[in-house]
């Protein structure tokens, strides 16, 4: 088990600003880096954190901006994406990444092309667990989409019988199901095999907030008596949302509760 904290607070050019939390905790807590290459300069930002990076724990989040996993091979869309997925791939592997999490979609779903979508991202997921196999990176699954957003690819029952007959390793984002009405802890009972890490945040019940992890409907404690019951061999990471990144008080405070807790264990 491992904590981390995903850069996915701050934008491109801010990468930097992570490694002030990575020095305050002295190697009790890695990063999830979230890739941002479709931005000039962010390679070469991300180049400049390695040596930082390369003393903690480290995962990758897939590409999110102008990537999209359930598009055609052959479209530019597809190619974009794979071109990417390979570039966070390199960083991954040099950082000896624990994993690389993946969502089947980011964009909102065509009426009556929810099949196709479903057929295309599965087989896109396939020919990426072979490009990184050898490299010995996991690609994780997340439930992604959020019902409001319109860009939910798969309900709750449809996403772990998904994972039972594909053989995922699984990212369950807590706030996702949060905001998706989804029944967390049946998730985290049918799916407490494959669980690799989870994605803290909260909301309102509706929206993806990526607030703080007490700062929403859902009830954090909750969650962690019944990680504690199910999953405790699995990553936390605590994913906020740009609204969050000046409060670094508050940051401080959430990451030595966690941070605490994992050490307590």
């Amino acid at each position: 088990m491992a904590l981390l904290i995903s850069t996915n607070m701050y934008r491109a050019g801010e990468l930097k600003n992570v490694t002030e939390y990575l020095e305050l905790f002295q190697g009790k807590i890695g990063v999830e880096i979230f890739p941002m290459f479709h931005e000039k300069g962010y390679e070469e930002l991300l180049e400049e954190c390695l040596v930082a990076f390369s003393k903690v724990p480290v995962s990758f989040h897939g590409p999110y901006y102008q990537a999209e996993h359930s598009a055609v091979d052959g479209t530019e869309l597809y190619d974009r994406t794979m071109e990417m997925m390979e570039l966070t791939m390199k960083y991954a592997d040099r950082l000896n990444g624990r994993y690389v999490v993946f969502h089947h979609n980011n964009c909102k779903i065509d009426e009556g092309k929810a099949d196709v979508m479903k057929e295309v991202s599965c087989m896109n997921y396939r020919r990426l667990r072979e490009m990184y196999a050898p490299h010995k990176i996991q690609l994780l699954v997340e439930n992604a989409g959020i019902r409001a957003y319109g860009n939910m690819l798969y309900n709750e029952h449809e996403f772990i019988e998904l994972c039972r007959k594909e053989n995922y390793p699984v990212l369950i984002d807590i706030g996702h199901a949060n905001a998706n009405g989804w029944n967390l802890y049946n998730v985290m009972e049918q799916l407490k095999d494959r669980i690799v890490a989870y994605h803290l945040h909260n909301n309102d019940g509706f929206h993806d907030g990526h607030r703080r992890i007490h700062d929403g409907t859902l009830n954090f404690k909750s969650f962690i008596n019944a990680y504690e019951r199910m999953t405790p061999q699995a990553d936390l990471v605590v994913e906020y949302g740009l609204e969050v990144q000046g409060d670094k008080v508050g940051i401080l405070e959430d990451i030595r509760l966690l941070s605490a807790y994992s050490e307590g264990r």
